[in-house]
């Protein structure tokens, strides 16, 4: 039997597909295969990296395209946010042990970064967000232990499913919170660089450019309520795992903190009456949205300030600023996900976890911190460019001056002046180009994680998950499962699209 469940694990990584559905209901009995039709298909090989092919298959949800490029571009060096990536791409294309074996390596390098940079990086401004290394988005950080539980439980491992949720819950978490929680709801720069700030808005001051239009409009400070701070997915895996594997020491607290997070959740997933075994859908919907880096110009995108360049005072630059910061104003395309179990009922899936509003709330923790910190790298180069500039200009007029009455060397140098000018206003705005916004993140996490149950005798059972999405269509994708008295039965369904 142990090498027949083997061999089907295999077969069921080999099949699974981006819209699939599996089963597995504890660490003793036997795999149930779904009755969805699958097409086998080989082992997905590294192909050439191109960003721009990348992103065309990513919008066209080609996920196997996109695994082959990742494994490309992870070849030699990988790092967290393309780890990310290449472990959520093992997971939908079905490669559980592979995806496993990622997300390990990419919880080691987050704790790693987080521990060592958190406290350390909160204002400093010196470059771009984007160049420092990537310690992942905040609820990156709890779920790739809640995702990896999943790839071992889909691998028929209850044990060390259960144990990824337990490093979760007394590790990572109470770590988490202290290091990352308390210190991102500050708002500000550190001291240095709050000063460095204040001595460059009084230089703009002197060439009659009011910065206190610059903070006029910040971004909103964040709050606690922005704070990611528990995983309600890792919640219900734990009330369904622990259940599974004979564990009933965590129901109260578990379904306690579920309620708190999820007010529709079904408190009957936290006791089973007697005689009966309860059928648990857990659906994976949609795919996660994507920041954009939203842009600030002053005065105006089309206007600019006129600073005087002192002799040369008929010679004025134009200068204008830009600020950049992370945006997120996403929208759902998921409308909703029933769960049919034949001959019982139909339900309305309940949305357990909204990766959706779980980027929303990290945008928000970021986003005033990284717009002071863009304001302050902006103008501590455009002062430079000013500086340097004005004195250029203003020693090649000098020398003009000196060639007054010279006709043809006169004609010659003024066009010369005129050239310095336009390249040093040309050299000021080409500036901006450098200032972009950090939008990175994991792009394959589903959108919504939804969860539906059943109280149900003891039996083999069959069913449909419908996912239904905002532009109309509808999938569905059947599943076999078999119930236990006393035990819950998890169904993991899935439709990243």
């Amino acid at each position: 039997m142990k090498k027949i469940i083997k061999v089907f694990i295999l077969l069921l990584a080999c099949f699974f597909v981006s819209c699939s559905s599996s089963k597995i209901e504890n660490s003793e009995s036997e795999n149930i295969a779904s009755t969805e039709k699958k097409q086998n298909s080989k082992k997905i090989k590294p192909i050439k990296y191109n960003e721009e092919e990348y992103k065309k298959a990513y919008n066209q949800r080609n996920y196997s395209t996109c695994l082959g490029m990742m494994l490309y571009k992870t070849k030699k060096k990988a790092d967290i946010r393309d780890n990310l990536d290449l472990a959520m791409l093992y997971f939908i294309t079905g490669e559980y042990a592979q995806a496993s074996t990622v997300f390990e390596k990419t919880d080691a390098q987050m704790f790693d970064a987080l521990t060592k940079s958190i406290t350390k990086s909160i204002g400093k401004a010196i470059v771009n967000e984007n160049i420092k290394e990537y310690t992942g988005n905040v609820y990156e950080y709890l779920l790739v232990n809640t995702m990896n539980s999943l790839c071992y439980y889909l691998q028929g491992d209850l044990n060390n499913a259960v144990n990824q949720l337990t490093k979760l819950s007394t590790v990572k978490l109470p770590e988490y919170r202290r290091l990352y929680g308390e210190v991102l709801v500050k708002n500000g720069l550190d001291p240095s660089a709050r000063e460095k700030l204040d001595k460059d808005a009084k230089s703009l001051n002197a060439y009659n450019i009011d910065s206190s239009v610059f903070t006029a409009d910040l971004p909103k400070k964040p709050t606690e309520k922005d704070v990611y701070k528990e995983s309600s997915l890792a919640r219900y895996l734990s009330l369904i795992l622990r259940q599974a594997d004979g564990d009933k020491s965590q129901i109260d607290s578990d379904s306690i903190v579920l309620k708190s997070l999820v007010k529709d959740f079904d408190s009957v997933d936290s006791a089973i009456p007697s005689g009966k075994g309860r059928v648990n859908v857990l659906a994976l919907a949609g795919l996660i949205g994507t920041q954009t880096a939203k842009e600030v110009y002053f005065p105006s995108k089309s206007t600019y300030f006129y600073v005087p360049t002192g002799n040369s005072s008929y010679r004025r630059l134009p200068v204008q600023f830009k600020f950049v910061y992370p945006f997120y104003a996403g929208k759902s395309t998921v409308s909703g996900v029933d769960v049919v179990l034949n001959n019982v009922g139909t339900k309305r899936a309940v949305i357990i976890e909204n990766f959706n509003a779980n980027l929303e709330k990290s945008v928000k923790l970021r986003a005033r911190k990284e717009y002071v910190a863009s304001m302050n790298r902006s103008i501590t180069k455009k002062v430079s460019g000013i500086v340097a500039g004005i004195a250029s200009i203003n020693a090649s007029y000098e020398g003009l001056k000196l060639l007054s009455g010279r006709s043809i060397a006169y004609t010659l140098s003024s066009v010369a002046f005129d050239a310095l000018c336009s390249s040093t206003a040309a050299g000021l705005s080409a500036i901006d180009l450098t200032e972009t916004a950090d939008i990175r993140q994991g792009e394959f996490f589903p959108e919504t994680v939804n969860a539906a149950g059943f109280t149900v005798s003891a039996g083999l059972y069959k069913g449909k998950v419908i996912y239904r999405f905002s532009d109309g269509s509808i999938v569905e994708k059947p599943f076999e499962t078999e119930v236990k008295e006393g035990r819950p039965s998890l169904v993991v369904s899935s439709c990243i699209k």
